[in-house]
């Protein structure tokens, strides 16, 4: 690791905790900043290294970090634009799960069990509140699940534990508190933890290019 990586890590971490803080105070303008302001930098993270040519894997990674930040902006005003912001995170999984399965030639069925039920039982308590917004949310739990699986998948088969399964069990936490918060019931430490989860998650990913 680079001093110029190192500083821009440490960067990234004092951005995501300035986020959390100005969420957490209300104060909305601030946050309207530092949150995709936090995800530019960790787009710009793997680019520091400047390779001459990078692979289909951090191409495919860097267009899912892409679509999460606009993600991140029209969830800037979810009553206007939530719509958008669920079907851009939906391309950023599509787009991980493509990433997660490249060169990937053994499917472990074992995972997909513990998978299988996260998704009952979140759509078991999230149903009766979803109204309208039923059968979209059941496609982007598919999507988290999906790219979940894929990554421990990837994992299993590299024979070991490393950033991306890491990062997408966290993805998978701040989704599932995400929709929980909005849909089923409020809870205090909700954001902080969203936040924290799902940026960590991020900044995984564009290490593991």
């Amino acid at each position: 690791m680079t001093n110029i990586t190192a500083y821009f890590l440490i960067i990234i971490l004092l951005l995501i905790l300035f986020s959390i803080f100005v969420k957490q105070s209300g104060k909305q303008k601030l946050y309207n900043i530092s949150k995709p302001l936090t995800m530019l930098f960790i787009i710009a993270l793997p680019l520091l290294e400047m390779r001459e040519e990078y692979s289909v894997y951090a191409y495919l990674i860097m267009t899912g970090l892409i679509f999460s930040l606009l993600g991140d902006l029209y969830l800037l005003f979810p009553d206007r634009y939530f719509n958008n912001g669920l079907y851009s995170f939906l391309v950023a999984h599509i787009l991980y799960i493509f990433a997660f399965n490249q060169n990937v030639n053994e499917y472990c069925f074992g995972i997909t069990f513990p998978i299988l039920l996260f998704i009952f039982f979140v759509m078991k308590y999230l149903s009766p509140k979803l109204g309208g917004m039923k059968y979209p949310v059941l496609v982007y739990i598919l999507a988290i699940s999906v790219m979940l699986y894929s990554a421990l998948n990837m994992d299993k088969q590299m024979g070991g534990i490393t950033l991306i399964s890491i990062g997408a069990i966290l993805f998978t936490i701040s989704n599932t508190i995400f929709v929980f918060n909005k849909f089923y019931k409020k809870f205090q430490l909700a954001e902080p933890i969203i936040l924290s989860t799902y940026f960590i998650a991020q900044l995984l990913f564009a290490m593991s290019i």
